[in-house]
């Protein structure tokens, strides 16, 4: 039995939860939507595929993941298409999403340029004793014309890989290894240019406000040349997702989410630092877009952001006063800043500086680590608040100027006298855009009013446009430059965010949702500077709430992590 008596247009499934019959994306509860829109994926999926087999990509993505892909993002009775289906996961997958409901079933449409997968794929599918049903068609790309405009509900796939790290490989979504050699750069405008100029095609097949779904694998690396030497450098999967959401907004596609999935390692409670399997990312077609083809060149591509991205999955439970820290909104656990310090700076004698110190989020970290430290803020409450915070624990009160930090770092601190700068940056219009929704609830219980912000009665001023706040942060970390000293680190918090846009095309409702990436904008900032780019770590607190967005009219992710971006000088 429901905790809440049902209404007409509610179904209840048991153990499943609670299903809204006016749900239009998919055949998930309440319960299970819930789950479907956490932007991190924290699980480890069995290997159905087996071993070789040939792949674009460094490994399959898992049919398991596929198969909830699929359940989450279509219907019964819809059409789903892998443009790329390589090894096949995401047409097993939808196979999978098929056995668990009564026809009639998805149709489901593969396609593929290299011959090598079709056959592959028969293999796989006979292997795990699948019968080939009519559900499921599959085309030589060259046949897409087949396929009607806007006839797709959904397409799900890996984005086809450039993988030059094996020379001999016939897999390579590129041209030969011979020609890498001599002008990497080009190759990779060549494989960007190719892969968008198919994805083109496939656009117009799908359907108006319905989903596209690209996931990038994490391990994707590619070769750079030092004195004809080849040597693997991290990834660039960071550089791709915003590369991408930029390019598929000419062609009318929104994003509308990222879904982070990574492999717990053993014993789950621990600070590892762990790699990221596939960053998932989940657009939806709300405009007509470009009939033409949009064209990559090396300035778009410029600077072009190497570093890996990592996980840290640890939750920090309430310390050091939380209760009174917590009147910031958007404290940092001084446990996690700790880590942060020992990691990028164990040496003895350095000297910290957090340009946005809030409650002292850093500066305790410091202090815990054994390290001096600085902070500067504009608002005194916060000041107050980090010095009471530090008396209590008995810990060392270290300077704090009050004011805007443009006009103080150049004032009160010296050039070349920081080792680390360790901030977390005010977010834009955190506290002022329209909220997604006027209410939220969890899964299965009524709405209630929204939360407010504990920030905004601290902040007074417009909201500034995306431009204008980065120009804001711009000036900081500029003044912050000649402060750090060479080859040390500036580490940054920054969260991307899901708010609503107004849009001006009037033949469509006034405001949509979107998924902004500020963390991709605020790195390419930084690299402006003179910041090098090292990697991106990103915090996933397992113990985070969840509140069911959305449901059942609109897909809005639950976003559970935070990205803390690493650079140096």
């Amino acid at each position: 039995m429901t905790r809440f008596e049902l209404k007409d247009y509610q179904e209840d499934r048991k153990d499943r939860g609670v299903y809204d019959k006016r749900n239009p994306l998919n055949d998930l509860t309440g319960k299970e939507w819930l789950f479907s829109t956490k932007t991190v994926i924290p699980k480890s999926y069995p290997d159905i595929l087996g071993e070789n087999i040939i792949t674009r990509n460094l490994s399959p993505i898992p049919v398991q993941l596929c198969t909830e892909l699929v359940e989450t993002f279509s219907k019964p009775k819809e059409t789903v298409l892998d443009p790329f289906f390589g090894a096949g996961s995401f047409l097993i997958g939808a196979l999978f999403a098929n056995a668990y409901i009564p026809p009639p079933r998805r149709n489901i449409i593969g396609l593929e340029l290299q011959e090598e997968f079709f056959v592959q794929f028969t293999k796989i599918m006979s292997d795990l004793h699948l019968k080939p049903e009519s559900s499921i068609s599959l085309l030589k790309f060259s046949e897409h014309s087949s396929i009607p405009p806007e006839s797709i509900d959904l397409v799900i796939t890996d984005f086809p890989v450039w993988n030059p790290t094996n020379k001999n490989s016939q897999n390579s979504f590129c041209l030969n290894y011979t020609d890498i050699m001599t002008d990497p750069e080009k190759k990779i405008l060549n494989w960007l240019n190719m892969v968008v100029h198919l994805l083109k095609e496939i656009f117009v097949k799908l359907k108006m406000e319905k989903y596209l779904i690209l996931s990038l694998p994490g391990n994707f690396e590619f070769l750079s040349s030092e004195s004809s030497q080849f040597t693997r450098t991290s990834s660039i999967n960071f550089f791709l997702t915003g590369l991408i959401t930029n390019i598929l907004s000419v062609y009318g596609l929104t994003l509308k989410s990222e879904r982070i999935w990574f492999q717990p390692a053993p014993n789950s409670i621990h600070t590892e630092l762990i790699p990221i399997e596939r960053r998932i990312l989940v657009f939806r077609k709300e405009l007509k877009g470009s009939s033409t083809s949009f064209l990559i060149d090396s300035a778009i591509i410029s600077p072009l952001l190497v570093g890996s991205s990592l996980i840290i999955h640890k939750s920090y439970p309430p310390s050091y006063n939380h209760a009174l820290r917590r009147q910031h909104g958007g404290m940092k656990p001084p446990e996690l800043t700790q880590l942060l310090i020992e990691i990028y700076c164990p040496e003895e004698g350095i000297k910290i500086l957090d340009p946005f110190a809030g409650v002292g989020g850093t500066l305790i970290g410091a202090a815990l680590a054994n390290k001096d430290a600085v902070g500067i803020d504009i608002n005194k409450e916060w000041k107050m608040i980090y010095e009471n915070v530090s008396k209590e624990f008995d810990l060392p009160v270290y300077p704090f100027f009050v004011g805007d930090s443009r006009n103080l770092i150049p004032e009160k601190i010296p050039d070349s006298s920081i080792d680390l700068i360790l901030t977390d940056v005010p977010y834009w219009a955190m506290d002022k855009l329209e909220k997604t929704r006027g209410k939220f609830s969890r899964a299965g219980e009524p709405s209630r009013d929204k939360l407010h912000s504990s920030l905004s009665k601290f902040n007074e001023t417009e909201i500034p446009t995306l431009e204008v706040w980065l120009e804001l942060l711009k000036e900081v970390f500029m003044a912050c430059y000649a402060k750090l000293t060479p080859q040390k680190y500036l580490i940054v918090f920054i969260g991307n965010m899901y708010r609503t846009m107004t849009i001006p095309d009037k033949k469509m409702s006034p405001k949509k949702g979107q998924y902004l990436l500020l963390t991709t904008s605020l790195a390419r900032t930084l690299v402006e500077i003179g910041y090098q780019f090292q990697h991106e770590l990103i915090w996933y607190a397992p113990d985070k709430a969840l509140h069911i967005f959305g449901y059942p009219f609109s897909y809005i992710p639950s976003v559970v992590h935070q990205s803390i971006l690493v650079f140096r000088k």
